[in-house]
């Protein structure tokens, strides 16, 4: 099958967050291939999210590996790995791509033009399905199985009539982008630099997301995202995980990381 031109990538991150992170969306045709790809000095985390996909990665010359991934599955594609997405079914497949903007990314139709002869690329590996509980849902932490990477993969699962805490955060910056659901998102106001003084959402600029729409904070901008219907979205962040400042909470949850939330994580 040739490569397919009609694949289109759109960036879902812009100016917002400066840039610290790659978050983009890939829609592929049905029977849509993209060129294999290698990108030396990046680390990537693939995360689908409508549709299927077959990851194709190359161990050597002739020698191509072939991995299929649902919904919410996906995998990493360490610096210096060779592969290619292919879409054997027939409707359209959506998928997300996270990563660090480090170095240049190389396409070719065939593998065996990336590949380093001197040694075999890195394997791709599976996203983590560490799941967290919280008093609103779920989130999955697919970058948990990483170590120490530049920039975090989760899925938030949010049941409707819950919200998020009003929150905000020192240095990590993110950026959602809604799956499946509904959300008003509270985003845009500065924190107050004093944590103790009383916040208002009502004075926090509000906004209605649906599918495939999604917005960023940026670091001190207060933020909430109360659930209309059901929801689930991707989140890519910064590496601050534990960098959260708790304004309002529904259920008295302080600043920082909840251990208790952890403690039956899977």
């Amino acid at each position: 099958m040739p490569p397919s031109t009609t694949s289109t990538v759109r960036d879902l991150v812009g100016d917002a967050t400066g840039h610290r992170y790659v978050f983009t969306e890939l829609s592929l045709p049905a029977g849509g291939t993209t060129p294999f790809r290698r990108h030396p000095d990046d680390l990537r985390t693939h995360i689908v999210i409508g549709g299927a996909v077959e990851l194709e990665a190359a161990a050597a010359p002739g020698e191509v590996s072939t991995t299929r991934y649902g919904a919410f599955t996906g995998w990493h594609a360490p610096p210096g790995s060779v592969y290619r997405l292919v879409n054997r079914g027939d409707t359209e497949a959506l998928v997300i791509e996270a990563g660090t903007r480090a170095g240049t990314v190389r396409e070719a139709d065939d593998a065996a033009a990336l590949l380093d002869t001197a040694a075999p690329p890195p394997a791709c590996r599976d996203a983590s399905d560490y799941t967290v509980d919280k008093p609103w849902g779920h989130e999955i932490w697919y970058t948990a199985n990483l170590d120490g990477p530049p920039y975090a993969v989760k899925q938030i699962h949010m049941t409707a009539g819950h919200q998020s805490s009003l929150q905000s955060h020192r240095f990590k910056a993110e950026t959602n982008y809604v799956v499946e659901g509904e959300a008003k998102v509270l985003n845009g106001l500065r924190a107050p630099a004093d944590t103790t003084e009383a916040v208002d959402p009502a004075r926090i600029p509000a906004a209605l997301h649906g599918p495939r729409t999604g917005w960023s904070s940026a670091p001190d901008i207060l933020h909430r995202v109360i659930a209309q219907r059901t929801y689930t979205s991707v989140e890519v962040s910064t590496s601050e995980l534990d960098d959260v400042i708790r304004w309002q909470d529904d259920t008295g949850r302080g600043d920082g990381r909840i251990d208790s939330e952890h403690e039956g994580a899977r």
